[in-house]
């Protein structure tokens, strides 16, 4: 059979969705065809095809009920209706967070989303943000804290979007990066704040986590009060349990949470209530979890990375990218990679340094309702971080370390790396933590990938999206990721 000519029609009844499991070597397009349909709270538009490209796990969602129709190069892993969906829990729920703000004098809302592995987070934080930006004359901002995620942006990151347009319902990334260019395609590009900390998951540093969402936090209040804007933030988050209550109750005085959404599992819900100090203000409210919610094989979750990395280079379906080549030696750069340390081990060394009763930069003491935002922000700043704890120097990179390798650039025009790196005025352990606090308080500027390197010669082959003739950073952050073309 030829499935390229075969067109299939589907109605799908209100309040109920088709849910899709395309393959990995089909393209997948489909149109609406009549009605009103949505992919995680973005729109669809009658009579535009819609491509889906490789291996995609998503649901077509319909209030009102729609008709669609397909075509399909090879035949889908997965496909049905099902009418066991969350529709009006979500529906309900955003109408009770506007209502909220209305209430409040149109003040913003701080989403805090927290729930096990594959409980669908990241499916509500992308339907709550789209409801947002189209229900409210403000702009919702969508923070990611799981680094394995890829929003926006590569894996490995934490990143802070303002939304301004619908999100990309064809890409894994979320919508266009900075890389595509304003103006591109159907979508206007999302510019992220992106913040590097280069491992897979969270607890592979948690000082280095923990001090990059206070930067982060820092940043987002210094946007809003500023530009005065009143966007809900909602906040993605890796698979948190109740052995991760500090970390949750950082998130939560960073960021002045006010709601906390608890999905699927009522007894993480019970336990969060016994371990967390909240101030009175913040409210915990448990969301069911969709029953289309899969468990993500280690491969699938690989391949999703690796897809966004390639849509980075190479664009999207709809608007497509010519990378290019940029050639340099490793001693034009600083390069640094992130520690790998777990908990066991930072507690280990706290002791030997004489921090064991620093409690792991405990926040207990921090009300994140006291005063205003500056004085907030200011208290946040002196905290003392480990930072020596947060990255090492690289000062001869092998080809072990470099190949296939994808390195953030970090904004450095605030930092004489020469200056410093040559003083005979400072230790090695201070250079080395005021490196360090200056890449946790940057942005990174965008990304590269090592394609080539010759050891004797010292010489890089890296590929860059867009043509330079040198990178805007000197200080290079060799991440976890890895590509591989």
């Amino acid at each position: 059979m030829d499935f390229a000519l075969a067109r299939t029609e589907v109605e799908i009844p209100a309040f109920h969705e088709w849910r899709v499991e395309t393959s990995r070597t089909g393209v997948l397009n489909i149109k609406l065809e009549s009605g009103t349909a949505e992919i995680f709270g973005t729109e669809l538009t009658s009579n535009i095809n819609y491509t889906f490209k490789e291996s995609m796990k998503f649901a077509i969602s319909t209030y009102h009920g729609c008709k669609i129709s397909y075509t399909t190069t090879s035949p889908l892993d997965l496909e049905y209706i099902s009418e066991e969906t969350i529709l009006k829990q979500i529906l309900n729920l955003h109408l009770s967070i506007e209502k909220n703000n209305i209430s409040n004098n149109n003040s913003n809302s701080r989403i805090l989303i927290i729930g096990p592995k594959d409980s669908g987070k990241t499916s509500l934080a992308r339907t709550l943000s789209s409801y947002s930006l189209k229900t409210s004359n403000s702009k919702p901002i969508l923070i990611n804290l799981n680094p394995q995620l890829s929003h926006f942006t590569m894996p490995s990151q934490l990143t802070a979007c303002e939304l301004y347009d619908s999100l990309d319902i064809e890409t894994t990334t979320f919508g266009e990066t900075m890389s595509t260019g304003p103006g591109t395609g159907l979508y206007r590009s999302q510019i992220p704040l992106v913040k590097n900390y280069g491992l897979e998951s969270f607890t592979e540093n948690l000082e280095l986590y923990k001090c990059l969402i206070n930067e982060l936090s820092i940043e987002i209040d210094n946007k809003l009060s500023i530009s005065n804007l009143k966007g809900n933030i909602i906040i993605d988050t890796p698979a948190f349990n109740v052995s991760n209550a500090k970390i949750i109750q950082h998130i939560i005085n960073s960021f002045k949470i006010n709601i906390i959404l608890v999905v699927g599992n009522e007894r993480l819900l019970v336990d969060l209530r016994k371990k967390l100090t909240l101030n009175d203000k913040v409210h915990m409210i448990k969301m069911p979890r969709s029953s289309g919610c899969i468990e993500k094989e280690p491969k699938y979750q690989r391949e999703l990375q690796q897809k966004s990395i390639k849509q980075y280079f190479y664009g999207s379906n709809r608007c497509q990218l010519n990378p290019y080549t940029l050639h340099c030696f490793t001693t034009d750069f600083l390069f640094l990679k992130p520690k790998e340390l777990d908990s066991s081990n930072m507690e280990l060394m706290d002791f030997m340094n004489g921090d064991a009763d620093d409690d792991d930069n405990d926040d207990d003491d921090y009300d994140p309702f006291a005063g205003n935002d500056n004085d907030n922000s200011k208290k946040k700043l002196e905290r003392n971080w480990k930072y020596n704890n947060m990255f090492q120097i690289v000062d001869d990179p092998q080809e072990t370390d470099l190949m296939n390798v994808i390195v953030s650039i970090i904004d450095d025009k605030d930092l004489d790396i020469k200056k410093l790196l040559s003083s005979n005025d400072i230790d090695e352990k201070e250079k080395l933590s005021i490196i360090n606090k200056h890449v946790t308080m940057s942005s990174v500027l965008g990304f590269c990938y090592v394609s080539g390197f010759t050891s004797s010669t010292k010489k890089l082959k890296l590929l860059v999206p867009t043509p330079v003739t040198t990178l805007p950073g000197k200080v290079l952050v060799l991440t976890q990721m890895r590509y591989h073309e």
